[in-house]
């Protein structure tokens, strides 16, 4: 773990621009951190962290179904300034991610099929540019730098200070989560089939994930959770493939609540953890089936999301943001492993490795930044694809120095 020689926890935006402009002048190497965190720990440095954790005000815009967020807000604290004004935000179902890196990334979610993700719902954005200068983006001023902050990936162009989201309305969802335990591999597979051919094509208004796990009696777990903004007789008929589906209806900010793992979820514990990501573009053969049931089974411990694209996702053209993922992607898997004892980590991350070179065959070799992974070869094309010349363009114009870096980061053209 890495500990900053100086961590800058900065209130406001003059506060951030001052430190870059201290870091910058003494060739200082930085880091910015804001509300989360980051699988690889890209937001911590061995010299100095600029902290934007104390900017982190939620302000509505009843009237024009706007909020104004600071760059250090977390998902859940955004979630609860606006439940009460009976909004809510295509974001992520976990309260503890921080709102800047969430968005940045792009940002799936629970309502990423009915409205996009979280970066499709991004109007305006304040940065802190290289020269420590406030600099604000949108559709019509800076427009490159608003195109590349919607998937382009966090501490790349700036530090963010702030965020002007599209909020919406909405009252309560119909949630739905299926657990089946004691699965042989060719059961495993055959349900998870079914879901492949459904949740990427299924109504708009329904969101999915398939999650795979070890059965610590034997065989697979597999839970088929989700929710839907739609009619109860719909869900139910698109559900008719899993052997039982109760239907709830919660208020929205329940629904976080429940997904997060009920309360103690919006205070996770710290864990050892390892994440990897592919993109599907295409169905997995059955012998992908098998072989992904066979490492999960096998495995010490490992996990796997497969979340649900199409819909809104796929109406955004790859190159109308820099998230590219889009038209033609069915769903995005995500690998994860944690452990409490630290001489596991050989093994699980051993684990991890040999399943994902195992998938190669069988998945697209895209990737999704908000789940960075340095095992990867060719990052770059892996999370930005046929957007990486345009972000490079635009670093080279608003950070030729790169003075915004970490390890993935958007390099210069």
């Amino acid at each position: 773990m890495l500990i900053p020689q100086l961590r800058a926890l900065c209130k406001n935006g003059r506060a951030a621009g001052v430190m870059v402009d201290w870091c910058r002048s003494n060739k200082l190497a930085f880091a910015v951190r804001c509300g989360g965190h980051s699988y690889e720990g890209f937001s911590q440095s061995a010299s100095v962290v600029i902290d934007t954790r104390m900017i982190n005000s939620v302000a509505i815009d009843r009237a024009n179904k706007t909020a104004t967020v600071g760059a250090g807000a977390s998902l859940g604290e955004l979630y609860l300034a606006i439940a009460s004004h009976g909004f809510t935000f295509p974001g992520g179902s976990c309260p503890t991610v921080g709102v800047s890196g969430h968005v940045l990334g792009g940002g799936y979610g629970y309502l990423a099929r009915p409205f996009g993700l979280a970066c499709d719902n991004l109007l305006s954005i304040d940065l802190i540019d290289a020269q420590g200068e406030p600099i604000r983006a949108d559709a019509e001023q800076n427009a490159d730098l608003f195109w590349a902050s919607r998937g382009g990936g966090g501490g790349c162009f700036g530090v963010v200070t702030g965020y002007r989201l599209r909020l919406i309305a909405l009252a309560s969802v119909l949630t739905f989560n299926v657990k089946l335990s004691g699965l042989s591999v060719q059961r495993a597979a055959a349900i998870m089939n079914e879901w492949q051919a459904w949740a990427p094509r299924a109504p708009k208004s329904i969101d999915s994930n398939l999650v795979i796990a070890k059965d610590p009696h034997g065989g697979i777990v597999l839970r088929c959770a989700g929710q839907s903004i739609g009619a109860s007789k719909e869900l139910q008929r698109e559900l008719r493939f899993l052997p039982s589906a109760p239907l709830t209806r919660r208020k929205y900010l329940d629904s976080i609540t429940y997904f997060a793992g009920g309360q103690k979820g919006w205070n996770y514990p710290s864990y050892e953890m390892k994440g990897k990501s592919d993109y599907a573009a295409s169905p997995l053969t059955d012998v992908g089936l098998s072989t992904l049931m066979n490492e999960v089974a096998n495995g010490a411990g490992m996990y796997v999301i497969c979340d649900s694209y199409g819909g809104a996702i796929a109406d955004t053209a790859p190159d109308a943001t820099a998230f590219a993922h889009r038209t033609g992607t069915l769903y995005c898997l995500q690998y994860g492993s944690t452990w409490t004892d630290p001489r596991e980590t050989p093994t699980r991350l051993s684990e991890m490795r040999s399943a994902y070179s195992a998938m190669r065959p069988y998945v697209s070799g895209a990737a999704y930044i908000n789940y960075c992974d340095l095992d990867l070869a060719d990052w770059q094309n892996a999370y930005w694809g046929q957007n990486l010349a345009r972000l490079k363009q635009i670093k080279s114009k608003f950070d030729p120095d790169n003075i915004f870096r970490h390890a993935q980061s958007i390099p210069p053209a």
